[in-house]
């Protein structure tokens, strides 16, 4: 399997803070998770659409692995990510503090304890709210499709995570959900926070991490129902498109239609024939006989290329062609009867018999 480095975001919200007396800050936080996660395939490195969504399990035997939580241990923070993993080149451009020790499990997340150091990287998270958690890691991505207890699909499964740094970022993109955030001590007093609900409706939780579970449950809730709504939307355009096409079926097998049908396949083939006869006709379909029969008459032209108005219209003018030449062989053939038959008439006549026997007989000598 190929390592790939990749990055993962969390919210959270500002939290109280302890510094100790070179001015550093230190604050635990809730950097990763357990269970399901989107990514791009071009993250991943994979073929097809680079923009298409992939589905990827982080199981937690591997999340909370041994040597997994111990690579927290010594970690950098930085403000943004690097763009690449922190390392001897861009340390001292990248790094703003530490994590100090190896990660612990909190439930479904993994906790580990930040030192922020730099003055400017503090004063983003306390001036600028610069207060997400997204961790910057190397993993192993193995193509093993399943579903998780919840009924959630997925396609790939994450192993041999490895932490390289944790990132401070404005709040937005929570790949992780918005319980991964820094704790709060509330040393002014306990807060409220609003939760949305479906209706639209806010109400007030004075626990903040309760609220936060809650909201975030709702939002899956509401993406379940989103997902559902739209596979139903999906199947019921599949089953119109179908009932259509049993209309236009039905349509089609109408007495009046196939009536119609042999009619033109007849007049179809009667045309053909005199436009090249003898023509073979392999199909019922007038277009397709107009084609075998423009393809015997003309046949330096590539008919099957050409589109079904161009067949038609040549078709017409090929035997609007052949019913004149028609016209012109049988007004000919009139007038040479007609002339025979003067003839005819005029041999019979008296007068003209006289007149011919003049020539004819031999005359008496006197």
């Amino acid at each position: 399997m190929t390592r790939i480095f990749i990055q993962d975001k969390a919210t959270f919200k500002t939290t109280a803070r302890t510094y100790d007396d070179a001015g550093f800050l230190h604050v635990p936080g809730r950097v990763s998770k357990t269970g399901t996660q989107q990514y791009l395939r071009r993250e991943l490195g994979l073929d097809g659409d680079p923009n298409a969504r992939v589905t990827v399990y982080r199981p937690p035997e591997e999340v909370f692995a041994a040597d997994s939580l111990a690579s927290f241990d010594g970690a950098d923070v930085t403000v943004m990510h690097p763009g690449e993993l922190v390392n001897a080149k861009n340390y001292r451009k990248t790094s703003v503090g530490l994590i100090r020790g190896p990660g612990q499990q909190d439930g479904d997340f993994v906790k580990a304890d930040l030192v922020v150091k730099d003055a400017d990287a503090i004063a983003a998270i306390e001036k600028r709210g610069f207060v997400e958690l997204s961790a910057g890691y190397t993993a192993e991505y193995e193509h093993s499709p399943g579903t998780t207890d919840d009924g959630t699909e997925y396609e790939y499964v994450q192993r041999g995570i490895r932490i390289n740094h944790a990132a401070l970022l404005p709040a937005g993109a929570a790949r992780a959900g918005r319980q991964a955030r820094l704790y709060d001590h509330q040393p002014k007093g306990s807060t409220m926070s609003k939760i949305t609900l479906d209706s639209g409706r806010s109400v007030e939780v004075q626990d903040e991490a309760t609220a936060a579970l809650v909201q975030d449950h709702i939002d899956r809730l509401q993406k379940q129902v989103t997902d559902a709504q739209a596979e139903l939307d999906k199947r019921q355009a599949t089953i119109d498109g179908q009932a259509e096409q049993i209309t236009k079926l039905q349509a089609a097998t109408a007495d009046d239609q196939i009536t119609a049908r042999l009619k033109a396949v007849t007049d179809a083939r009667a045309r053909a024939e005199k436009i090249a006869p003898g023509v073979t006709f392999d199909s019922i379909d007038p277009v397709e006989i107009q084609r075998q029969a423009l393809a015997k008459a003309r046949p330096s032209t590539d008919w099957a290329a050409k589109s079904e108005a161009y067949v038609q219209a040549a078709f017409d003018m090929a035997f609007d062609q052949v019913e004149t030449t028609d016209a012109h062989a049988d007004q000919k053939r009139k007038l040479a009867e007609d002339g025979a038959k003067v003839v005819t008439d005029k041999a019979k006549m008296p007068a003209y018999d006289s007149y011919t026997a003049r020539f004819t007989q031999p005359q008496a000598k006197e």
